[in-house]
């Protein structure tokens, strides 16, 4: 699991600095280029990306220090696992499918955005389970 961990941390600091450089290309380029409509699409989701790649860091600094300190049972460590895979499939299902239609980008494919809006909101609720597992004794 220590490699899920790895990867899922380096994955959040692409996405932190993907919303860093998107950001950044809102306030200088996009607000002045882009109808509301579309610029309203691209806030949001720059939005989401920002705050679930918050939420993956966290969880996975989190997921790494308590599988090495043995703190989680084996349940919680497999939930978690699916919860933070979840998040990232959400995640580009959700944030590449509102970016490839703005942008025109490949591999587009519009009913996959409602898809990973609804895998994010599993998982978090998936997450609040996570404290109700029981550690085996």
């Amino acid at each position: 699991m220590q490699t899920l961990w790895k990867c899922s941390l380096s994955l959040a600091g692409l996405y932190g600095a993907a919303v860093v450089g998107m950001s950044a290309a809102i306030s200088h380029y996009f607000q002045f280029n882009m109808v509301t409509e579309e610029f309203s699409r691209l806030v949001s989701s720059t939005a989401v990306l920002a705050f679930q790649a918050l939420a993956i860091l966290a969880l996975s600094l989190y997921g790494s220090v308590a599988s090495k300190n043995n703190e989680l049972s084996q349940a919680q460590r497999w939930l978690l696992a699916l919860v933070i895979l979840g998040f990232h499939l959400g995640l580009w299902c959700f944030v590449y499918t509102v970016w490839a239609g703005l942008f025109e980008l490949p591999l587009y494919w519009r009913q996959l955005a409602p898809v990973g809006g609804q895998m994010l909101i599993l998982c978090w609720a998936g997450l609040m389970l996570l404290p109700w597992l029981r550690k085996n004794k």
